[in-house]
């Protein structure tokens, strides 16, 4: 089954970018494939090259369209931004790649160059974008209280996972083709897993006028984080199913227990209760400029039990004198705060379950835990009644 992704490319500017030289050697391979689609393109490079028509027939479906070629084209489109031309440049002098000498290259021409080189250097830098801006993520705490040491991840590690996790999506209909990459920073490793979703059918239309069918499988893409400093796990997936997969497969692959890491709450919400709005004390965090709390969700027992929530752009401040006296009652379960960073005009949204975070912008990720870890707002459930689980224990994952 084809694996085209109709929203994955194509602009004709995009294609304008490449030097005609450049965007021969990338389309070569297929030269056979876009003849039987009716396209032909130049050999010579001083010949004026049809973009437009390129692009209409990487933008009309064919099940036959050949996926390396797309996503080439992606990573290429991805990585060509003017803020890229310097990584790109340093990455292919650390492997070796010599880009050609041109009076103006632009920075698809270089990207296309290290491309043809070494295609997966283009391919890991945008999943690796992918894995650090996620932004929501469930928490699954390890067994050492007090943190450890960072695991050494390796691709090997990546490709174990792969090999594990494919029977549990192909048995779910999401095909095989699990890839895992795997990135380190400080104390924390990411791991990108790509897969499959369900396939899709869609109706698509002929160039002579008729109806017709497209039949392809979504991609897509999940993150895992280990925090090594609060042995710590945090999962970006669709499902629940996903998320036990994830961690009980690098439980068992990287710790040596598929039940390493266990469920329980990571946050208490107790202080905006207990310290009120003396919380919102930003100035001994790097970065930060105002801290507010926007809302907060309680549960209130009774029979049915009342879910209460209060919501402002200052919370505290909108209840005055009266904030004990309005959080008094219930549990406290969820809340959202405003944060003003110094490096942006616009206030980020942070919302904190017991069990879970939701950022709107992965980057403010170091400074909010920082926060959230001096206001006591961190505290980790683990479970201590784990009966140790060996590999077979992942057939029921």
């Amino acid at each position: 089954m084809a694996s085209f992704n109709p929203k994955v490319f194509v602009r004709p500017d995009g294609l304008k970018r490449i030097a005609n030289t450049h965007l021969i050697a990338l389309l070569e391979p297929w030269r056979e494939y876009f003849a039987k689609r009716e396209f032909v393109f130049p050999t010579d490079p001083d010949d004026e090259f049809p973009h437009d028509a390129l692009a209409r027939v990487l933008l009309t479906y064919d099940p036959e369209m050949p996926s390396d070629l797309m996503n080439g084209l992606y990573y290429i489109d991805e990585a060509a931004t003017d803020e890229t031309l310097e990584w790109l440049l340093e990455r292919a002098s650390e492997e070796g790649i010599a880009i050609a000498p041109a009076a103006n290259p632009t920075t698809a021409d270089v990207a296309v160059q290290i491309h043809l080189a070494h295609a997966g250097i283009l391919e890991s830098r945008a999943v690796k974008a992918i894995a650090f801006n996620k932004s929501a993520f469930q928490y699954y705490p390890g067994r050492h209280e007090h943190g450890r040491e960072l695991p050494n991840v390796t691709e090997e590690h990546g490709d174990r996972m792969s090999e594990t996790m494919n029977p549990w999506f192909d048995e779910r209909k999401k095909g095989r083709g699990v890839r895992v990459f795997v990135f380190k920073r400080d104390q924390k490793f990411w791991l990108a897993v790509r897969h499959g979703k369900a396939a899709v059918r869609e109706g698509k239309h002929e160039e002579d006028g008729e109806s017709g069918a497209a039949f392809f499988r979504p991609q897509k893409h999940d993150v895992i984080i280990y925090d090594a400093s609060l042995d710590l796990l945090g999962v970006n997936a669709e499902t629940k199913g996903e998320r036990d997969l994830y961690r009980r497969t690098l439980g068992n692959l990287v710790f040596g227990k598929a039940n390493y890491f266990g469920e329980g709450d990571v946050f208490t919400l107790a202080p905006i209760r207990a310290v009120g709005p003396n919380i919102l004390k930003w100035d001994d965090i790097e970065g930060l400029k105002r801290v507010r709390l926007l809302e907060v969700v309680r549960v209130i027992g009774g029979d049915p039990a009342r879910i209460d929530i209060k919501r402002s752009s200052d919370l505290f401040k909108a209840l005055g004198t009266h904030w004990q006296e309005a959080l008094a009652r219930g549990k406290i379960t969820s809340a959202k705060f405003g944060f003003l960073f110094d490096d942006s005009s616009r206030e980020r949204g942070v919302h904190i379950r017991l069990d879970s975070a939701r950022y709107d912008r992965d980057s403010d990720a170091e400074r909010v835990e920082a926060w959230l870890r001096e206001r006591g707002f961190f505290d980790i459930q683990r479970e201590t009644d784990l009966i140790d689980e060996d590999e077979s224990a992942m057939a029921g994952a």
